[in-house]
């Protein structure tokens, strides 16, 4: 796939603006959809974290997968060339707190898809962490920048957004929801209309258009590589008895009628289905299933994308130890029955010691390093293209002053 904006503007542009659409989630969210290996091994007492994308200065951070504890305080103002020092707080909603060039970014523009990336990551009523908040409009801030810089230089260079491209990804985006009436909720939900999201969709293309002619496509991984990473890296691999899957569980209990137990069996069987046309793709199969295990599974683990981490198979109901000890990394369990209710399960990590049981791992981990990579070359690109058009903070506390900051200087 091509180097794209999408970890980065258009998380914010164009993502946050439809993650609060409960009954559609966007096609351009990010999952951890397998962990990087791990070296000490597993236990049913301490499983392996959920991964999480790598936050270093080599790439812009998406800001749905901010840590949990950042620094609540903001940066204390610095003084500029000529002595000016910058306003520590800005007045009223509509302010301006930062200059891209001739463009202006507002107070009300960060905090409103601010807001809306909280509401979204606490729609099961969790209060947001400490200092949550200013991080992620901090990292909202910073790609508004990064948009407004494309933005500019697109306009300099002539690059257009033709209506082939502009129809191609329109009729994508629409795909994912169920039905015409549900796209246009989620329009009125984000306070948007159908020329505003087309304006924001011409936006990202011409942003791709300048970021693929000034850097390298960041291809998969092929089999080679992958094999030779496990190579290199086998001792980093647990070898042991523990296995992680994703799960979608229907609960069913006693209380639960038979057509109603069948009803959900019959459901959970359509998503099956649905869900096996990407087989042949196990990287789409699994974020097609974490993401629709956030949206419909009834499991504690729901919120993780129904990872179940790692775990014993002995540690489970007998039919549950069957079914999932009998697939393969990336295959998918028929839908099967346990005390719990209806499970369908996809198998992420066999810790065998065989290739073929850590490609999830593997894949992952390249994904992370090409990543990196790319995140550097953005930011080199993008610091350069911010001399350009002089970027100024008005109100420091929007400034990512982390080393991880495209604009820390």
């Amino acid at each position: 796939m091509p180097v794209s904006l999408l970890r980065f503007v258009i998380t914010a542009l164009l993502a946050c603006a439809w993650v609060g659409a409960a009954d559609a989630p966007p096609a351009a969210t990010p999952t951890a959809a397998a962990p990087a290996p791990q070296a000490a091994p597993a236990s049913k007492d301490a499983p392996a974290p959920v991964s999480a994308p790598v936050a270093t200065d080599a790439a812009p951070v998406d800001p749905a997968a901010a840590p949990a504890s950042p620094s609540a305080n903001p940066p204390k103002a610095k003084t500029r060339k000529g002595g000016a020092k910058a306003a520590k707080t800005a007045k009223g909603p509509a302010s301006i707190v930062i200059t891209v060039g001739p463009n202006k970014i507002s107070k009300s523009q960060i905090d409103t898809l601010a807001d809306l990336m909280i509401n979204a990551r606490h729609q099961d009523g969790s209060a947001p962490q400490r200092g949550e908040r200013e991080y992620i409009a901090k990292m909202v801030a910073t790609n508004l920048i990064g948009q407004d810089l494309l933005d500019l230089e697109a306009k300099r260079l002539n690059v257009v957004a033709d209506q082939k491209s502009l129809d191609s990804l329109s009729r994508a985006f629409r795909a994912n929801f169920p039905s015409d009436e549900a796209y246009k909720q989620a329009l009125r939900s984000a306070g948007d209309t159908e020329a505003g999201l087309r304006e924001k969709m011409a936006r990202q293309i011409k942003a791709d258009k300048l970021l693929n002619a000034q850097m390298s496509p960041m291809e998969r991984p092929s089999e080679k590589e992958m094999r030779d990473f496990f190579a290199a890296h086998k001792s980093a691999f647990p070898i042991n008895d523990s296995l992680r899957a994703c799960q979608i569980l229907f609960m069913v209990d006693a209380n639960t009628s038979a057509g109603e137990a069948a009803k959900k069996k019959s459901e959970l069987e359509l998503i099956r289905a649905d869900l096996a046309k990407d087989t042949a793709r196990i990287d789409a199969l699994l974020t097609r299933f974490v993401m629709k295990a956030r949206e419909i599974s009834d499991g504690p683990e729901k919120k993780d994308g129904g990872d179940l981490q790692r775990f014993l198979p002995g540690d489970f109901n007998p039919e549950f130890k069957k079914q999932v000890t009998a697939l393969k990394v990336g295959q998918m369990s028929p839908v099967f029955r346990t005390p719990l209710g209806w499970h369908l399960v996809v198998l992420t990590e066999r810790n065998d010691g065989k290739f073929e049981s850590y490609q999830l791992q593997i894949a992952r981990a390249l994904v992370t390093e090409k990543a990196a990579k790319a995140g550097k070359d953005l930011k080199k690109y993008l610091k350069t293209l911010a001399d350009r058009y002089k970027v100024a903070f008005l109100d420091e506390g929007y400034r990512d002053s982390t080393v991880a900051g495209v604009y820390e200087h």
